[in-house]
């Protein structure tokens, strides 16, 4: 399934990262407090490693999402094809965001349901997030996975030189 392409701008997609991952951080602390932190039983072993498998599947399906992207046209005007690789790049952040929140808040769930207090969230949630953050973070090694995609046919997206210029 193509990606969508969504109008933005380096800034603003760098902007809708950090609000997330300090989102993510603020509710997960919220909730650790409110679930009395690690003063209950740790949960089992099994429970664990399930939540544990479902955070590497988080980040097999985050590390795929730029592999989904069509090459851009090496024939188009320079200007749009910079303008396409943003908005694409905004795309695979906001898919990658809901691959990673997906396996925070199953461990906030597992929080709440069970009798453990708030060591799923310390054990499956923190590493979550610290993969929410790897994962939408615009850094050199998440635009250049992205740009190679994208230049696969000979096009320059610069999308690189894009987020170094703000």
């Amino acid at each position: 399934m193509p990606l969508a392409e969504y109008e933005a701008s380096p800034q603003e997609v760098r902007r809708f990262a950090l609000l997330q991952i300090v989102l993510t951080a603020a509710f997960m602390t919220l909730i650790f407090l409110a679930l009395g932190g690690t003063d209950a039983d740790l949960p089992p072993w099994w429970l664990l490693g399930v939540l544990g498998l479902g955070l590497v599947a988080a980040a097999v399906l985050s590390e795929r999402v730029w592999l989904q992207s069509s090459p851009l046209d090496p024939e188009a005007d320079p200007a749009e094809n910079q303008r396409r690789a943003v908005g694409i790049f905004a795309a695979q952040t906001v898919r990658k965001l809901v691959f990673c929140e997906a396996i925070v808040l199953v461990s906030i769930l597992v929080a709440f349901v069970g009798s453990w207090g708030g060591w799923t969230i310390l054990l499956v949630g923190v590493p979550g997030l610290f993969l929410l953050g790897w994962e939408t973070w615009p850094g050199l090694r998440n635009l250049s996975m992205t740009a190679a995609m994208l230049d696969a046919q000979g096009a320059d997206s610069r999308l690189v030189e894009s987020f170094r210029s703000w």
